[in-house]
């Protein structure tokens, strides 16, 4: 049996509320899952709000542990916009939940800041180097959020023949990699 802890509480919730939703989420319900009294999760993490709160700072700790990986700017560059992405994709509602208390932008400052230093490692600086931090971002985002736009709209999705007369476009990863890759290259070709 594992040890009821703060950390135990946190890794319960944040998977309970990427399965159903933070609406969903109750100290009740938490508490049951992890067979303790309810008392136990408030002396842990505090109410409801404090739980939230927890799960909010989680992201954005875990958003301080990215490191880039590759030996060239672009390949560095990539790295670090295919982890954001990841990240946000990979838990919408704890994302969500950080964008409703207006902390989106502490979240994506390590981000930004890993990809300040790249920037500036391949002679990007100054305001090319803002504008670049931005645009990579605002892809990233602007990506993640339209593909999970995308997943729950029940709307019919048009086919490549009915678009352009050919075979299926490329799937989301494809152009996410794609746009991405032809971003970054503009970016360090100035």
């Amino acid at each position: 049996m594992t040890t009821l802890s703060r950390d135990v509480v946190v890794d319960v919730a944040l998977r309970m509320v990427e399965e159903d939703g933070v609406e969903q989420l109750s100290m009740r319900k938490l508490a049951a899952e992890l067979g303790v009294a309810v008392t136990s999760i408030y002396w842990h993490v505090g109410n409801r709000d404090a739980l939230l709160d927890a799960l909010v700072e989680r992201e954005i700790a875990d958003m301080h542990t990215i490191r880039p990986t590759g030996k060239t700017a672009d390949a560095r560059l990539l790295s670090i916009a295919r982890t954001v992405h990841k990240r946000l994709r990979a838990r919408p509602h704890v994302i969500a939940l950080v964008n409703e208390r207006g902390l989106a932008p502490v979240l994506l400052l390590p981000a930004q800041a890993a990809l300040a230093r790249e920037l500036d490692a391949a002679g990007i600086k100054g305001s090319e180097a803002a504008f670049a931090v931005r645009s990579i971002l605002y892809q990233v985002i602007g990506y993640a959020v339209l593909e999970r736009w995308t997943e729950r709209s029940p709307a019919k999705q048009m086919s490549g023949e009915d678009l352009w007369g050919q075979g299926e476009p490329p799937g989301p990863a494809e152009t996410f990699e794609f746009a991405t890759k032809t971003l970054v290259a503009a970016v360090l070709l100035g």
